[in-house]
């Protein structure tokens, strides 16, 4: 608070304690004071209103000061009416008030949304185990009626099941805290796990896959990292627009981190989309070409990646191909061994 915008904001009552003061000197010399009596008068007068206004200003002072200083230091601001001591001036204590008040408001309000969500949230996850009992009988019944026309079938119910997951593993990315055990993986058994759970969509689709290196041993949790492996490889798929497609799996160790590197041979990349391909609902020039592109795939591994530790990037050559690289830090006990 500046003095000058605290005089000004106490201009009425030096204007008033002028006038009162005029008031004061004319009764005096009108009833035959000597000039004496006046100047004592004058000067307990102006005393008392001077303390008045300095002890207003500090005291009012001192606090707003805290409150600015407190509000700009705290990264949760709603925590401001926990740090601050009620103040001894009526106008503060009233302002005191209607924070609480307004946090309270805030936090009821925070609750609702919360509790919503949290419903939300259970709903999707019962809707997704729900829908895997018929899309699993579909697959029953695709696989003891072999066809052409079934296999395409079964093609597409795969890609329902891989959207499905994707909700699933969406409402669960928020609380990945509570849900992940880090332990010793194998690369080679991730990545064939998912290869073998889509063979079908390599066969049909004519696409060849090259492994190599891959007998490395990474720590992350199990479902997570076979989710974000999933999605890389199911999107480096749905870009392949080659007649010879071809998608190549390797892994290398440099000093304290192994890099798993899953390349495909397809449309690329965009330059100018490059550094947004992990914005959640960005499809970019590709994306909107193709219509089958959400945006959400990517957006889901970079942010699960965040929350396991992971550095996840990608590379493209327009017309060429895409590189998706995860890196997996060496903990110094792996070093040891």
């Amino acid at each position: 608070m500046k003095i000058k915008d605290y005089l000004f904001e106490k201009l009425y009552f030096i204007l008033l304690g002028l006038l009162t003061y005029a008031i004061i000197v004319l009764f005096l010399y009108g009833i035959g004071n000597n000039t004496q009596a006046i100047m004592v008068v004058s000067l307990l007068y102006w005393g008392m209103l001077l303390a008045i206004l300095i002890i207003e200003y500090v005291r009012r002072a001192s606090f707003y000061q805290r409150l600015l200083d407190t509000a700009q230091s705290l990264d949760e601001k709603y925590l401001l009416t926990e740090m601050m001591e009620e103040p001894l001036f009526l106008d503060g204590k009233i302002l005191m008030e209607v924070l609480h008040e307004v946090d309270k408001s805030m936090a009821d309000h925070v609750n609702l949304y919360r509790s919503a969500q949290a419903d939300y949230k259970d709903y999707i996850e019962m809707w997704v185990h729900e829908i895997k009992t018929p899309l699993a009988a579909a697959k029953l019944v695709i696989s003891n009626n072999p066809s052409a026309i079934t296999d395409s079938l079964h093609e597409e119910i795969e890609k329902v099941e891989s959207f499905v997951e994707q909700a699933l593993f969406y409402t669960r990315s928020t609380s990945v805290e509570k849900d992940y055990l880090i332990k010793e993986l194998s690369l080679q058994e991730c990545i064939s796990k998912i290869l073998r759970k889509h063979s079908k969509i390599f066969i049909l689709q004519k696409i060849s896959v090259e492994l190599s290196n891959l007998d490395q041993i990474v720590y992350s949790d199990n479902k997570w990292l076979e989710f974000i492996l999933e999605q890389i490889i199911l999107n480096a798929i749905k870009y392949m627009d080659k007649e010879e497609k071809t998608l190549h799996i390797y892994a290398e160790r440099k000093e304290n981190t192994i890099h798993l590197h899953i390349q495909d041979n397809g449309i690329g990349i965009c330059p100018s989309d490059i550094s947004r391909i992990f914005e959640r609902g960005f499809t970019g020039k590709n994306g909107r070409i193709n219509e089958k592109a959400t945006g959400m795939g990517l957006y889901l591994c970079k942010s699960l990646c965040d929350k396991l530790y992971l550095g996840i990037h990608a590379a493209s050559s327009e017309g060429e191909g895409t590189t998706i690289t995860l890196d997996f830090p060496i903990s110094t006990l792996m070093l040891l061994k």
